[in-house]
């Protein structure tokens, strides 16, 4: 569809004095509901109305206003795009567009409304730099670490090898203590109701002096006076409370012009310290682990996990969960990544060339994905590695099984049923037909066991009774495979992260079993039949279920405080 802009701004009464400056950008007149008019500078996109356009007040004959959304550009900020849905009628587009303008321009609002979008007018400082900031903000100040190379800041962080570990990570190089110089974290103890800086406006010496000194109590001015003293250079880290109840943290950078004024001169607390320091203010991005699981969404205590089988569902597994914000795990499994399982498998083909196992190779990738996440391994045998003790369960907080083989996991269930520590098996059915998890040590009855019955058929299965295995090979005995598509293994995976942040949560009683559903096709094409458990409902399959529950269990009930669900 080809759009004449020039029609479509004639068209609108409240648009007047347009101008052509090329043939996507005009200048116009916008008449306000109040009867004001203001020049604008329009700057549709070739993708219009797909993509909105970009609307500046003309500077060059009307003075910016000092209201919040206006930038001092002139750039007016009337939408933010996430989750709105506007019409692909241009006609209509259009009124969309300068409802939101006029909504901005004739707002008047409090001070807060500057405060909510400070690190936004930050960012657009002309003499800001960018840096990575490690360091968790605390409640307190201290002296920090700012890594750096040559004149360039790039990241606060503690001083700490852990900190240094992690951020020779996130560059890929060795930290060295010479990269390292002092900085310090000052956090306000009072709200900031001042104005935001942006653009070329940045706080002047004299006004960064007088928030330090209005913001903190005496013993915080002390503290900073101890830490600048004789100093050439100086790195802040400052944590500021605003007016919308939120907190920023920015960073300064002070550097002596004048080489001649005494060291004792503390440009940070200092009044009367014009041109003799240099000022960088430092937009920070934070990656402290605070931050990224607000962004990312997760868990926020520290916990210990206890993985038994890294294979196709457990890598799935372990991925999701480490992005859900859980950063210490121990990895049991003795099988190497084999090239025929790279399809299937969370890392891949290229690292199934050669014969190492698939905990090594999960560390591997894992610690260098996410710096932050600890992983030990044991590439050990589970059973053995249990009974030996180089694993004792009762130091975990959490136990995932996903081995995928019923016999090892009758056994492990019998050592984890002895054990303190809650856990969650998890598994995927041949063909895709479906996929389970299930809770156990959770307080009450019911545990792997309770699913297999005096006929050795287990209750959660979608698969009839058959004479004839289902599983497949390719090349003899030595080839036989379950078969199963890699989106199968993610989806119990997924079934099974949903229920360790459900349990992380408090939101699971008792041991239940959950469920997903696949199709059937295939399996029936094979020759098989599905249970009647298959046939019961996504819905009510995905839903807690205490039914497979065995009140005469052998390993399970003679738990204490039993409930059990009919």
């Amino acid at each position: 569809m080809t759009i004449n802009y020039q029609n479509l701004l004639h068209e609108k009464v409240y648009l007047s004095g347009i101008e052509s400056l090329d043939s996507f950008q005009y200048k116009l007149i916008f008449e306000l509901r109040t009867g004001y008019q203001i020049p604008l500078i329009l700057t549709f996109s070739p993708l219009f109305p797909t993509e909105l356009p970009i609307i500046h007040i003309d500077k060059d004959v009307h003075s910016i206003p000092d209201i919040p959304h206006v930038m001092r550009s002139g750039l007016i900020c009337f939408l933010d795009e996430e989750g709105v849905i506007w019409s692909d009628i241009p006609e209509k587009t259009i009124d969309f567009v300068f409802e939101r303008v006029e909504n901005v321009l004739i707002s008047n609002p409090p001070q807060e409304e500057y405060h909510r979008e400070f690190s936004y007018y930050f960012g657009t400082l002309e003499n800001a730099e960018f840096v990575l900031s490690l360091y968790p903000p605390a409640d307190e100040p201290e002296e920090i670490s700012v890594f750096t190379i040559g004149k360039k800041a790039f990241a606060f962080l503690n001083g700490d090898m852990g900190s240094k570990k992690l951020l020779g990570r996130l560059f890929s190089t060795n930290i060295h203590s010479r990269s390292l110089e002092k900085a310090y974290y000052i956090p306000l103890d009072k709200t900031f109701e001042g104005a935001v800086p942006q653009l070329d406006r940045f706080w002047s010496n004299k006004e960064i002096s007088n928030i330090i000194r209005t913001h903190i109590n005496d013993e915080k001015l002390s503290d900073i006076q101890k830490f600048s003293m004789n100093k050439s250079k100086h790195y802040y880290l400052i944590r500021i409370p605003l007016l919308n109840g939120e907190q920023t943290v920015i960073g300064l950078k002070y550097e002596k012009i004048n080489q001649s004024l005494s060291k004792r001169v503390i440009p940070l607390i200092d009044e009367g310290i014009t041109d003799d320091f240099k000022v960088t203010p430092y937009f920070v991005f934070r990656n402290d682990d605070s931050t990224l699981l607000q962004r990312g969404g997760g868990v926020k205590k520290s916990l210990n996990v206890l993985l038994i089988g890294c294979g196709s569902i457990g890598s799935d597994l372990l991925f999701i969960l480490a992005r859900s914000g859980i950063k210490q795990f121990t990895l049991v499994d003795n099988d190497e990544l084999k090239i025929e399982n790279s399809y299937r498998h969370f890392l891949g083909m290229n690292k199934s060339i050669g014969r190492n196992t698939k905990v090594e190779l999960l560390k591997e990738e894992f610690e260098k994905r996410y710096p932050n996440v600890k992983i030990q391994i044991s590439a050990k045998e589970a059973i053995r590695t249990i009974n030996t003790g180089k694993v004792d369960l009762n130091e975990f907080d959490l136990i995932l099984v996903a081995i995928g083989n019923p016999n090892i996991e009758r056994k492990i269930n019998r050592l984890i049923s002895k054990s303190s520590t809650p856990a969650i098996f998890t598994w995927v059915e041949a063909y895709g037909l479906g996929g389970h998890a299930l809770v156990l040590n959770n307080g009450d009855q019911g545990c792997y066991e309770c699913l297999i019955d005096n006929e050795l058929r287990m209750y959660s299965s979608f698969a009839g009774e058959s004479d004839v295995p289902f599983t497949k090979n390719m090349n003899g005995c030595a080839g036989s495979f379950t078969p199963y598509g890699s989106i199968d293994s993610m989806e119990t995976a997924l079934l099974a992260s949903r229920l360790v942040m459900r349990f992380l949560e408090g939101d699971v009683e008792g041991n239940p079993l959950v469920s997903w559903k696949g199709s059937s096709e295939i399996f029936r094409s094979e020759g098989f039949h599905t249970s009647q458990r298959y046939n019961k409902s996504i819905d009510s399959l995905k839903q807690d279920n205490y039914e497979y529950i065995n009140p005469t269990c052998d390993v399970c009930a003679d738990n204490t405080d039993v409930v059990y669900y009919p």
